[in-house]
């Protein structure tokens, strides 16, 4: 394990920690049959909280947007679903995607960054969405009700102890074979979630052939932990057999004419994603290096972008100026700029840009949630309390959206439901002790009769007891 980049260590530790959980359900009685969906979801809440205090989700609102919006798209043709399902980006080179229980879906940012189109993150999200429907995680866990409790009991032993000597001991005894094989998908669930997402893909317009196309990307760059972990974290193995079927499927469903999606915009995306996830100073380097052997302005677009990022605002802005002219027609160009005036405190500047842009997009998630922010920074409160209720529904899984909205509801001593946000935000990270705390804070300010104090008792209910 010495030899893991740091992303991969923190992705094992993640992935141990969910293990924790299946296994926490082999000592809970009222599990021993396959769980119920709103307990499936309930499962999913919980350990999406841990990978939110354990890792780093990319809480971008135009990239999780994209990914909803492919996600949406697919699940109107995957028929009547127990859950509401959410899309996640996690930070981490590898490429892998994988299905929380109740529906969250993550990909990592390595895979987004290596697809060619739109349908190849498609046949991704696709393929999971399959895996949620036929609630494959679900029976994965009636697997492990199967084992032994002294198994169970051995192999959590091993996983807690970690990667010390004790702990690979244990690991590596036929106990933890067993769980491998319990908590693996099966050939058969690989093949239903497939042919699930085969169906999906094709009812949504997208080219089935983009399963094969990914999986090759996939398969080329080896899935994560093949060489270095156990089975178990290995979410999709993909034999000969498998890859074979996979062919007989494509060759039964012909492209169509037309793929759906920009290819620009989705190259636009993966830029703006690749800064977000590197390091910004080694980027500034690195397009200036490449700009001298091209003027290719997605270049630039990058390079101003990371130039942001490293806090050089005026020249972030000359390059994104010159991005602006050299699309003039691409007016999410526009949007990044504003941006960038936002993140320099040029907040006049920035909201005339919003504006403009919102005249002729006024739906856009990421410009209304900056247009919110920029009111907020002017203390234009009136405007900005307006934005950030419009926007509550659509933002409500955004931790950054309940922060601000805390400190918005605190300027206008609207103390009770700023802390019912501080909550939210503490909660949504993952700190669940803070989380109660602003959760109690908002119950002594807000009146006896607010509807919102049953919402805030239902919350603490959820978190449970602290823990001593």
């Amino acid at each position: 394990m010495g030899g893991l980049a740091p992303n991969t260590k923190r992705t094992l530790e993640i992935m141990r920690k969910v293990l924790v959980f299946f296994l926490f359900l082999c000592w809970v009685p009222q599990a021993l049959a396959l769980m119920s969906p709103e307990e499936e979801a309930e499962l999913g809440r919980k350990i999406l909280a841990e990978i939110r205090a354990q890792a780093e989700i990319i809480e971008d609102p135009e990239l999780t947007q994209y990914l909803q919006r492919i996600g949406q798209r697919l699940l109107r043709h995957a028929g009547p679903h127990y859950f509401t399902f959410h899309f996640f980006i996690l930070r981490n080179s590898a490429l892998n995607a994988f299905a929380l229980p109740g529906g969250y879906i993550f990909v990592t940012s390595g895979l987004i960054e290596e697809v060619d189109r739109e349908d190849e993150l498609a046949a991704v999200l696709a393929h999971e969405i399959g895996h949620v429907q036929a609630r494959h995680v679900a029976r994965r866990l009636a697997a492990l009700q199967r084992l032994q409790l002294a198994t169970a009991g051995l192999s959590l032993a091993g996983l807690l102890l970690g990667g010390g000597k004790a702990g690979s001991a244990v690991a590596v005894t036929s106990s933890a074979l067993a769980l491998t094989r319990a908590l693996a998908y099966s050939r058969a669930d690989e093949e239903e979630a497939d042919r699930r997402g085969f169906e999906y893909l094709v009812k949504a317009g997208y080219d089935p052939a983009a399963f094969l196309s990914i999986l090759e990307k996939i398969v080329r760059h080896r899935w994560l932990l093949t060489e270095t972990g156990p089975n178990y974290l290995l979410t999709h193995p993909a034999p000969p057999e498998r890859i074979a079927y996979l062919e007989s499927l494509v060759q039964r469903y012909p492209s169509p004419k037309k793929s759906p999606g920009d290819t620009f915009y989705l190259r636009r995306l993966q830029v703006r994603l690749k800064v977000l996830t590197h390091d910004p100073g080694n980027l500034v380097v690195r397009y200036r290096e490449a700009l001298k052997l091209s003027d290719d302005p997605m270049l630039r677009y990058g390079l101003g972008l990371a130039l942001a990022r490293s806090r050089f605002f005026p020249e972030a802005l000359q390059e994104l100026s010159l991005v602006v002219r050299a699309f003039p027609h691409r007016d999410y160009f526009r949007l990044d700029l504003a941006e960038v005036y936002f993140e320099a405190g040029q907040y006049r500047q920035a909201q005339a840009w919003l504006r403009d842009y919102l005249s002729r997009h006024p739906g856009n998630l990421r410009a209304r949630w900056l247009l919110a922010r920029t009111y907020q920074e002017l203390h234009r409160w009136k405007e900005a309390l307006a934005a950030f209720k419009e926007l509550e529904p659509k933002l409500s899984d955004l931790p950054e959206f309940h922060y601000y909205y805390g400190r918005l509801l605190s300027e206008v001593d609207r103390e009770g439901r700023a802390h019912y946000h501080f909550a939210r935000y503490f909660a949504l990270k993952g700190d669940f002790r803070v989380a109660r705390y602003h959760y109690r804070q908002a119950l002594k300010y807000l009146p006896q009769k607010d509807p919102l104090r049953e919402k805030i008792a239902q919350k603490l209910q959820a978190l449970g007891p602290p823990k001593s």
